[in-house]
């Protein structure tokens, strides 16, 4: 039976269901309850924007869960269903009476085609299924799911839409070498300077990286330029996680115009892991400093500067950084299929993909 989340309570037991359904699993890493308690609250009960459905069995325990939005695409010009919070039992049934609700309520919008795993609020975020990685902990803020999910939802009728990647380059004394030589070179080439996030500044520093994601090449992202207020949103929720020695702006020295943006964040899920879905800061902020792993969220470069090699070169002020801070392993993505600009970039520097997520598409018969 489908129960849709109404009430606090529900949600309460949506957003926990995980905790039963992950209990011996080695490298899943319980979400911050409080955090995504919060955004849900928010999206299912307050704005109402999103639909938070599970199913339950006779006894009333649950065996699956599922959240979708219906918003209008305007890169394929046409309504689509994202969901996303897909979580269950190894069951065709379950997954079936998930999704057959999840259509229904398409059909009555004159919505037909459904596309995850995706979050419009949280649109670089747990992005897409886990189909291969899954022999090792998730960095911070990417997908981690039973590996039987991907049969579920393609014996439901899914397909691959697209695939994105996590990259892994090496961290040894040769990637510093070439990260050294790339930076002589591009400073003698070219008047760019690389500055730390000002977060005294933030509202202007905001606008820069908006601009700088505005006029980036959009063909390979996914999902429309962020706005400024999804910025300033996104900068407001991570503000405890963020550090500024990761964030880098790179701007022309003379005219100031920012062309270039890399956001990194150190791997938390390494703390997360141990308070088991809990916040506590005073533990946070300890355990900060013992922190060995680091991820790349975000790397943007206008048009003009494309294949210069400046991501490497703002890339080349963090990983100064990481030498200082004790990182030893980075993990950059996720990254999409045919973005083979990026993807170039890290192979020169011993990068590997060691983990794929597949984003799931389905057209619903509604003759």
């Amino acid at each position: 039976m489908i129960l849709k989340v109404k009430k606090k309570s529900e949600l309460k037991r949506f957003i926990y269901y995980v905790k039963d359904l992950y209990k011996d699993d080695p490298h899943y890493i319980y979400p911050l309850f409080y955090i995504l308690k919060k955004e849900l609250i928010r999206e299912v009960l307050k704005k109402k924007d999103y639909t938070a459905i599970f199913s339950i069995n006779k006894e009333s325990v649950i065996q699956g869960r599922l959240l979708y939005r219906m918003e209008y695409n305007p890169k394929e010009k046409r309504d689509v269903c994202y969901f996303s919070y897909f979580d269950a039992i190894n069951s065709n049934e379950v997954t079936k009476e998930l999704f057959e609700y999840m259509e229904r309520d398409m059909l009555k919008h004159n919505v037909f085609y459904s596309e995850g795993s995706f979050t419009p609020y949280d649109p670089d975020n747990r992005r897409g299924i886990l189909i291969n990685g899954f022999d090792s902990d998730p960095i911070i803020f990417t997908s981690y799911n039973k590996s039987y999910y991907q049969t579920l939802l393609e014996e439901y009728g899914y397909t691959k839409c697209r695939d994105t990647f996590s990259i892994k380059p090496e961290m040894n004394e040769s990637t510093t070498k070439r990260l050294n030589t790339l930076g002589r070179y591009f400073d003698r080439k070219y008047k760019i300077d690389v500055d730390y996030i000002d977060f005294k500044n933030i509202e202007s520093e905001i606008r820069d990286i908006h601009e700088i994601l505005q006029e980036a090449d959009n063909e390979h992202i996914y999902q429309d330029t962020p706005s400024i207020d999804l910025i300033r949103d996104v900068a407001k929720n991570l503000k405890i996680f963020l550090d500024k020695r990761l964030i880098r702006i790179a701007r022309e020295r003379e005219t100031k115009k920012p062309i270039g943006f890399c956001f990194c964040m150190l791997d938390y899920n390494q703390v997360f892991k141990l308070t088991e879905g809990k916040i506590k800061i005073s533990k946070l902020l300890f355990a900060k400093k013992y922190i060995t792993k680091s991820r790349g969220m975000m790397q943007y470069v206008i048009p003009k500067y494309q294949g210069t090699g400046l991501i490497g070169y703002i890339y080349k002020h963090i990983f100064d950084e990481f030498r200082e801070m004790g990182i030893t392993e980075f993990e950059a993505g996720t990254m999409m299929e045919g973005n083979d600009k990026p993807l170039k970039s890290f192979d020169k520097f011993g990068g590997k993909i060691n983990k794929t997520y597949r984003i799931y598409g389905r057209e619903i018969n509604h003759d």
